[in-house]
């Protein structure tokens, strides 16, 4: 997969970056389980490169949050409390939302034509109730609300957010059974964002955001605390 190790400081650079790509997208795939150790000794033999660009990328995923570098113990698959992954998806939901009150505003036909394509082949996937519907799911998903970050004109948001939704797909990925019975109540709430957009209808972008974000699985866990109750409002 990656050219071989050992040819210099802009290779091993290079190398870093592909091992963090194919790592990341494994972790955010759900190939590995919360808590789960990651040797460096495995990953160089996976890879067939050196220690070096392991480790790099390592301490970026890390920066992720993705996994966790303890010293002297090893790497471990970043794990949340119930508590921890309700209060991201709270505040996630909160942010999106304001990116598609800007999208409501600013979007351009061009850009709604293009959003109306993506959900139309959203819809055409099959409800499947196993993994295969979210590997299916996944891209789907991100290329829509990445184009809904791109409609909002806000670039600098809009990367802050691309990083959020790294986390939010790892936690489903790691945290709960990813999109598992849950394919056909997403691609709803995709229309009723595009719905609002579509009416240049900035508070409802925002309220049916903010509602889709937080329907999501592992979003607000049975009795938790961190999420008030109802709290779909987005009230000022």
């Amino acid at each position: 997969m990656f050219p071989p190790a050992g040819r210099g400081s802009a290779i091993g650079g290079r190398l870093a970056r592909q091992v963090y790509e194919q790592l990341k997208a494994d972790l955010l795939a759900g190939r590995y389980s919360a808590g789960e150790a990651i040797t460096v000794v495995k990953l160089r033999e996976e890879y067939q490169v050196s220690k070096q660009p392991v480790m790099e990328a390592l301490h970026t995923l890390a920066a992720d949050r993705l996994v966790e570098i303890q010293p002297q113990v090893g790497v471990r698959v970043s794990s949340f409390s119930p508590e921890d992954v309700a209060t991201f998806f709270w505040i996630f939901a909160r942010t999106e939302g304001g990116m598609a009150y800007r999208a409501a505003l600013t979007r351009t036909d061009a850009q709604l034509a293009e959003l109306d394509q993506l959900c139309d082949s959203i819809d055409a996937l099959p409800g499947a109730t196993d993994d295969s519907g979210r590997s299916a799911h996944v891209p789907q998903n991100r290329a829509i609300h990445t184009l809904i970050h791109r409609m909002s004109a806000a670039p600098l948001a809009a990367d802050i957010s691309q990083r959020l939704w790294d986390l939010s797909d790892f936690m489903i990925a790691t945290h709960g059974s990813g999109f598992s019975g849950h394919l056909a109540e997403r691609n709803r709430g995709h229309r009723e964002v595009l719905d609002a957009i579509r009416r240049r209808d900035a508070e409802g972008a925002e309220a049916a955001m903010t509602r889709h974000i937080l329907d999501s699985p592992l979003a607000m866990p049975a009795g938790s605390p961190a999420v008030p109750p109802g709290s779909y409002d987005t009230a000022r």
